[in-house]
């Protein structure tokens, strides 16, 4: 096991919590639980945890796949840039979680404010995620996306 092993292992984790935590706030602020709200924050929380050394070990994913045949250097930079602004989208959603998390134990009376704008950073983080994830999908298996795709992803950089 190396790098990218691991790198492809953790970052899946990410794109699949952070979404599942929208739903659940979603589902919290319908129902007015604040159980499913608690929940909901963890994972977001868990989510960003994980996303940070997801991050950190694509560099080595890189080093791994850069030189092997077929792979485009340019699509390799065009997921990095987006995965940098997935990260920092991810921890965001993390931290916002968090301090949700804390005004909801201390009986805050900003709580429904806190949950709402939760929800917004962690739906773009989900975004941000999905889209990184795309793109990471579009360097190793060409045989997932249209030829015009690939091109288009090439030609973007």
């Amino acid at each position: 096991m190396n790098a990218a092993y691991f790198h492809i292992t953790l970052v899946h984790l990410p794109v699949i919590l952070t979404p599942l935590g929208v739903i659940l706030l979603m589902v919290a602020h319908l129902r007015s639980s604040l159980s499913v709200a608690r929940v909901a924050l963890g994972i977001l929380i868990a989510a960003s945890l994980i996303a940070i050394p997801a991050f950190l070990l694509g560099e080595g994913a890189e080093e791994i796949v850069e030189h092997l045949p077929g792979i485009s250097e340019s699509l390799i930079e065009e997921h990095e840039e987006f995965a940098e602004i997935g990260l920092w989208a991810t921890i965001a959603a993390g931290l916002a979680s968090l301090c949700t998390w804390v005004a909801i134990s201390r009986g805050a009376f900003l709580e429904r404010a806190l949950l709402i704008t939760t929800f917004f950073v962690s739906s773009i983080a989900s975004v941000a995620l999905a889209y990184t994830a795309h793109l990471g999908g579009s360097i190793r298996h060409p045989e997932a996306f249209s030829q015009s795709e690939r091109s288009q992803h090439t030609e973007h950089k």
